[in-house]
């Protein structure tokens, strides 16, 4: 199994994990210290169990949509977000420009 996956944000800011372009969100903490992380689409019953930040348990259960944009382009959309949000003063088409730069280096 595949446990790679690297720590991002839902679009709400909460902290999530990104596991093969699907995003997942954090459901409950367990009493042995596990954490359960579900699927950010509300319909998909995908889960994702962490233990120590390593994935222990994948369910084989399919997600019932297509995965998020790759992780290139989902950083760059995270970044783009947090700059327009605090680079007020700067436009936006300069922002998308400087941002997508940095991933071309």
């Amino acid at each position: 199994m595949d446990t790679k996956f690297i720590w991002s944000t839902t679009q709400k800011g909460e902290k999530a994990l990104l596991y093969k372009n699907y995003l997942y969100r954090l459901r409950r903490e367990n009493q042995n210290g596990s954490l359960i992380y579900v699927c950010t689409n509300k319909s998909c019953p995908r889960v994702i169990t962490l233990k120590n930040d390593a994935i222990i348990q994948c369910d084989v259960t399919r997600h019932n949509h297509d995965p998020r944009l790759t992780e290139d382009v989902q950083t760059v959309f995270t970044g783009l977000k947090r700059r327009v949000i605090t680079d007020a003063d700067q436009s936006i088409g300069k922002i998308h420009e400087e941002e997508v730069k940095k991933i071309c280096e």
